[in-house]
Parts: structure tokens; C-alpha cells; sequence
């Protein structure tokens, strides 16, 4: 079977981490066309993969340079979709030359109308991993200090082309979505109103790759005490109201008695340096450092206001590692209260300080917790499951091939 699995990004946020993993599992059976439009890492990614990447919108050609730059320029100031549209074309075009028997979309930004032209002339399946392809944002939120957020929003002038209807109502489309949380599917499916399917295919992650790493080895690593109970937690800054860091920070300050540490991974400018107890580490790539971290801690900490399937849940799970997670998205169907961790209400910052004191102070009920994580994704979330699931999908859009 020939497949092209599109990205915006080749690697790098939660949604392109999935693409690039599919694409992986996929080319070991098939041959796979990867495609994005923005470059974060270098060509070494694809090595022994047996992927064939292609980076649209780019070119050697001084000529097809210039045409690109042109596009950008006067799609910013005419306000038009001038940019969009030759990108598409040209994507429309290599399709049309590599003949797939699927194409598959992952974070993408073509308009619906776009892909109901795709979808007429092949097989799509549309992977959800935001609200973006049926709402025309990737989440709306209530922060924690109440106030509202739209991320990624379509501008006002923009709207009319990024209609969902135009995809939903497309009789001659021939596209299946496919959100990996329940929470998503549910939303989708209040949209597509039975025109168009959805199906739940869960993420998966590289299990041998992701693996636990002893705790006194592992805390040497990250350069901590490994008696003392360790909360690890992420900062970014691009979502940082929706991942809702202030809640962890402000739950600590609620029991300034705990003798614990907790690791904090990501972007921090935005935290609270005064409390002694945060270990801030910046950022963490690759898989070798990510399962040290995750096998430092005690307990991995999600939360989010709103989240769809986090990859980070998973990862933590892989390493041994079970999680405080909120109770929103699509956290509840990875974080089993009792079974591979716990739960909390995102705005409920003293019900998570309770949470974490509990934890601190009842470290042998995690020894029980922490031997189910990694069956727990090995059964549901592994990589080869994932691809299985999507090899069902792909045999059922294109007629059995």
C-alpha cells in the first residue's frame, strides 16, 4: 500500500510526534510518502526509517524560491489565501503523481473546501488532534484565573473559507476522521452528525525506546535526592494557561510543609523561581533523557485545562511512572483512578494540593500503582497498535487493498 501522511511540522509538537511515530510503524510494511511544511529537525530523523520525506513549500530552484516568497508576500498584504492555495496545488499535484491508496492528515491547515477536493480524487483520513478540523479552533478554555481563551483561532476575514460544513456535507468526499481520545470523537461526532465517520484509533509510542531506568540512576541523572518524593510536571509557555501550570505551582504553596522536590521540564520563564522546592530543568529531548526524568519521579503531574490524548501520559506510563492527571479530555481514558494513577479537578487547587500531600505522604500505595502503568500502554497504546488500528482504517477507506 502506498501512503502519504501529512504534518504541518516534521516533528516537535504532540501531534507531529504522532504523525512521525505512524509514519515509522507504517513504512516498515508500506511505502510512505511523509510530508510537512515545517522543518524542525534534520534529515538524520528519517534514517533506516524507510520514510520518504518531502518538505512542501521548499525548494533549490531559485525560480519555485522566489514563486514561494512572492505567495507569502502578497497573501499578507492582501489578506487573501494566495500562499494556501498554491501550497495546496502544489501538494494536489505530487499526489496526483505518487498515486496513494491514502492520504493521511495529521495537524493540517488546508481549508475543509481543500480537502473535500482531496478526498474526492482519494481516500483521507483526517486525524484530530486538536477541536481545529470541525471548529475553527484548537481549543476554547475558561482559564484558572476565569478568563476565556480561543487557541489558534481563524481570523475573521478568514472564516467563510474554513467552513466545516464544506467537508461534512461533501457527498463525493471520501474521508474518515479519526480523533485518538473518546472526549474528541464525541466532539466530532456533533458535527458530522452521522454524514461523515469517526473512529477512535488511540496514539501510540515507541515502546522500546521508552523504558524505566532504575530511580538512584535515574535521579543521578537528572541531579536529585532520591529519597525524597519527586513530582514531575511540564512548563511550556505556548499553552501554558491550557496546560494550567499555575494550579500545580499554587497547589505547593498550599503545603509549604511537604519535603518534596518537584522537577519542572520545559520553557520556565513564566514560573515561580521562589519556592525552593521546583527543579527547573529547561528542556528535554530524546528518548534516552525522557525516560530518565520520567523514571525520577514518583508521579507524573497533567494539569491541563483541556487536553485530547497528551503523549506525555503515555511516555510516563512507559517508564513505570503513574499520574496525577486531570479530569478533562480525553486524561480520564488514559489515568484509571486506582489503577495507573489519579485524578483532580483542574480548577480545584486545593483538592490537587490534597492530592500531591496524600501522595507525598502514602508512597507505598504508588509501589502498588506503578507495575500496571506499563502493560496498561503496552496493551492499548503501543506503536504496533496504533498502526494496526490505522491498517484497518486504510484497508476499509480503499476497498480492501
Amino acid at each position: 500500500m502506498k501512503l502519504i501522511i501529512y504534518s504541518e511540522n516534521d516533528y516537535g509538537c504532540g501531534a507531529s510526534i504522532a504523525a512521525f511515530r505512524l509514519a515509522a510503524a507504517a513504512a516498515k510494511t508500506h511505502e510512505v510518502m511523509y510530508v510537512f511544511e515545517k522543518q524542525k529537525n534534520d534529515y538524520s530523523l528519517y534514517k533506516n526509517t524507510g520514510i520518504r520525506p518531502w518538505h512542501l513549500g521548499r525548494s533549490y530552484s531559485l525560480p519555485k524560491k522566489i514563486v514561494y516568497k512572492l505567495a507569502r508576500l502578497a497573501a499578507k498584504y492582501t489578506r487573501t489565501e494566495i500562499n494556501r492555495n498554491l501550497i495546496f496545488s502544489v501538494f494536489l499535484r505530487q499526489a496526483r503523481q505518487f498515486r496513494p491508496d491514502v492520504i493521511h492528515l495529521h495537524n493540517c491547515y488546508f481549508t475543509q473546501k481543500q480537502i473535500a477536493l482531496l478526498a474526492s480524487e482519494f481516500p483521507v483520513v483526517w486525524t484530530m488532534h486538536d477541536q481545529f478540523a470541525l471548529y475553527k479552533y484548537n481549543y476554547k478554555i475558561t482559564a484558572l484565573d476565569g478568563e476565556e481563551v480561543t487557541y489558534c483561532p481563524v481570523e475573521p476575514w478568514r472564516r467563510h473559507l474554513y467552513n466545516p460544513e464544506d467537508i461534512a456535507g461533501a457527498k463525493d468526499a471520501k474521508i474518515v476522521f479519526t480523533p485518538p481520545s473518546q472526549w474528541l470523537t464525541d466532539l466530532a461526532d456533533a458535527v458530522l452528525k452521522g454524514r461523515k465517520k469517526a473512529v477512535k484509533v488511540n496514539n501510540g509510542i515507541p515502546l522500546g525506546s521508552l523504558i524505566h531506568v532504575d530511580k538512584a540512576e535515574a535521579c543521578e541523572y537528572v541531579g536529585i535526592d532520591p529519597d525524597k518524593f519527586t513530582l514531575l510536571f511540564l512548563a511550556g509557555t505556548g499553552a501554558w494557561k491550557r496546560k494550567n501550570v499555575d494550579a500545580v505551582i499554587e497547589a505547593l504553596k498550599l503545603v509549604p510543609e511537604l519535603d518534596l522536590q518537584a522537577v519542572v521540564v520545559g520553557s520556565v520563564a513564566k514560573t515561580d523561581k521562589r519556592d525552593p522546592r521546583l527543579v527547573l530543568k529547561g528542556s528535554v529531548t530524546g528518548t534516552e533523557a525522557l525516560s530518565r526524568y520520567y523514571s525520577c519521579a514518583d508521579v507524573f503531574c497533567i494539569p491541563s485545562i483541556v487536553d485530547n490524548l497528551p503523549n506525555t501520559v503515555l511516555e510516563s506510563f512507559a517508564c513505570g511512572t503513574p499520574v496525577l492527571g486531570a479530569k478533562t479530555g480525553g486524561i480520564p481514558e488514559m489515568v484509571i483512578e486506582g489503577r495507573t494513577g489519579w485524578l483532580f479537578d483542574p480548577y480545584d487547587v486545593k483538592g490537587l494540593s490534597d492530592k500531591i500531600k496524600y501522595l507525598c505522604e502514602n508512597r507505598a500505595e504508588i509501589k502498588t500503582i506503578e507495575p500496571n502503568c506499563r502493560p496498561f500502554v503496552e496493551k492499548y497504546f503501543a506503536e504496533y497498535v496504533m498502526a494496526a488500528n490505522y491498517e484497518k482504517i486504510y484497508k476499509e477507506i480503499a476497498g480492501g487493498k
